[in-house]
């Protein structure tokens, strides 16, 4: 398990700025602190960056439709979203999954203050340090389940250690690297192919391929043998 300061360490002796064995100094390690949680930052609106989506719950209430999530909010107070993927709402023991609504589909539904049992779709009404999730029509009760990337932890303090899957240390020093070399006057193409070749390895990783699937009310093509007729 590695701290940021090893991080960043390793990504300044990566480029000569650093000697090995020597450690940087306050203003390096602060600076690339900075650094280090840009990136984060970064990596945090890439989809394939995202090693995992968190599943939260919302409890309904009646009449409501809509609810703010993020830090300190009163709906469900947790780090907010960067987006969210999949919904659904339980009721009864039963899962109705929910269309996510952009915002010119929300806009269109003229009663969205009627109540319905099972609201169709969820808008994502992003701001900052609060957003609102939307509902299509106030439901009358239930639990809303919903699937959304968050963003990767920033590093606290120079202390701060880090557990990340196989793979990321290298890509955050090395990517680090490449951001610090415009600081230090640096130009070095091997870090830099290193540094893209650490992050397509974790993309790869995270991809899961699309299922495609058919709705039943479409026809399926029929295969003709002309031996049967």
């Amino acid at each position: 398990m590695s701290t940021a300061q090893d991080i960043i360490t390793r990504a300044l002796r990566s480029l000569q700025v650093v000697a090995q064995g020597e450690t940087p100094d306050a203003d390096q390690l602060s600076d690339g602190l900075v650094s280090l949680n840009d990136l984060l930052s970064a990596w945090g609106n890439e989809r394939l960056m995202v090693y995992q989506t968190v599943q939260e719950t919302i409890t309904l209430v009646g009449g409501q439709s809509a609810y703010d999530i993020g830090v300190g909010a009163t709906s469900l107070n947790t780090s907010m979203p960067i987006r969210i993927e999949r919904a659904f709402i339980r009721l009864n023991g039963i899962d109705d999954p929910l269309e996510i609504l952009t915002r010119d589909q929300y806009q269109s539904i003229a009663s969205k203050s009627d109540s319905s049992d099972i609201p169709s779709g969820l808008y994502y009404d992003t701001g900052y340090p609060k957003s609102i999730i939307r509902l299509s029509h106030a439901p009358t009760g239930g639990t809303l389940y919903i699937d959304s990337w968050k963003p990767l932890t920033a590093f606290s303090t120079l202390s701060t250690a880090v557990s990340l899957p196989n793979g990321y240390e290298r890509a955050l020093r090395l990517n680090l690297a490449v951001e610090l070399m415009p600081e230090y006057g640096v130009q070095n193409q091997m870090i830099y192919g290193l540094a893209k070749e650490a992050k397509a390895g974790i993309k790869r990783a995270n991809h899961t391929p699309e299922v495609m699937s058919f709705d039943a009310e479409i026809p399926q093509r029929v295969t003709f043998d002309i031996q049967v007729g």
